[in-house]
């Protein structure tokens, strides 16, 4: 088996993320080969602790010859953009942190550019791997609940960073897996608690076929109940977990990211999804500011 050699931009991100223990876990599939923070202090320490090369630059990092690919966990958006564009160039598959990048139109050209390279562009929705995400995928795919009608999603909204951050967009890409259909529309408005939706909203996701999807994002600290958390109802029963989702695991992400790269399987997150996962907060976001649903017609198909 050979490891994939992994360039890390962004090491602080990175050491604190569940991808630092199950990357270091698995040195037969995946190796740490150099490193590069804006702080250098921060390089060193982790090169030190991974015996990795550590670098002051981004473009001396992609100098390393050994790289397969590049992770790329800076904290703002538009320097992740401005990483994987770098990165990708270079002829590197690359993994994000969520979001993508900061706009839809960001996403496009990340997406152009990774396919006239051939490679391999993903990021890092770990939610789609959670135990009560894949139960209730596989309790409706059983059947014993009949046709699923609709699916509650309740998650934390980032107390910074809003709807385009963390958590807020892996809600969102969970709203996309649980109903494959053609998405026709989205409401959305703030919740009654707050009049601003970068704070609190619910929003309705509206398909060609059942179920909709209906997601409340609240932050946690105003929360009355555990966050996240899933609801399916069906024809013939429900799916309810009153308890808190489990924290993300990367094992699953991180299996699919080696067969992606080495057999050349597809990524554990398609572009296109992590694209649409922004498309959809963007047109959240434009609901809850012009008060009615807005139509949903720039939606990529998963074809990468």
């Amino acid at each position: 088996m050979t490891p994939i050699m992994l360039g890390i931009i962004g090491a602080q991100g990175f050491a604190n993320s569940p991808h630092s223990s199950v990357v270091e876990a698995q040195p037969d599939r995946f190796q740490i080969a150099a490193v590069y923070d804006p702080s250098p202090g921060r390089g060193l320490q982790w090169s030190g602790r991974s015996h990795a090369a550590a670098y002051n630059s981004l473009r001396d990092l992609l100098s390393h010859q050994e790289l397969d690919a590049v992770f790329i966990a800076r904290s703002a958006a538009s320097a992740r953009y401005d990483a994987a564009q770098t990165a990708l160039e270079a002829g590197l598959h690359v993994v994000l942190e969520r979001p993508m990048a900061a706009s839809t139109a960001q996403c496009d050209q990340l997406i152009q550019r990774a396919r006239r390279k051939g490679v391999t562009l993903t990021v890092a929705h770990l939610r789609r791997w959670d135990h009560q995400t894949a139960h209730a995928l596989s309790r409706i795919d059983s059947g014993e609940i009949g046709d699923p009608l609709i699916v509650k999603i309740a998650g934390p909204l980032p107390e910074e960073g809003g709807l385009l951050f963390s958590d807020g967009l892996d809600m969102l890409d969970l709203a996309q897996l649980f109903n494959e259909s053609r998405l026709q529309e989205v409401s959305a408005a703030p919740n009654a608690r707050s009049d601003d939706a970068l704070e609190s909203l619910t929003a309705l996701f509206r398909f060609e076929e059942p179920p909709c999807v209906e997601l409340s994002l609240l932050p946690s600290s105003k929360s009355p109940f555990p966050l996240p958390r899933l609801t399916v109802i069906g024809k013939r029963g429900a799916i309810v977990d009153s308890s808190p989702l489990d924290a993300p695991s990367a094992q699953g992400f991180y299996d699919g990211l080696w067969k992606s790269v080495r057999q050349r399987a597809k990524a554990p997150v398609m572009a296109s999804s992590a694209r649409n996962a922004v498309y959809l907060a963007e047109s959240v976001l434009e609901s809850a500011r012009l008060g009615c649903a807005v139509q949903t017609e720039r939606l990529l198909k998963a074809v990468e």
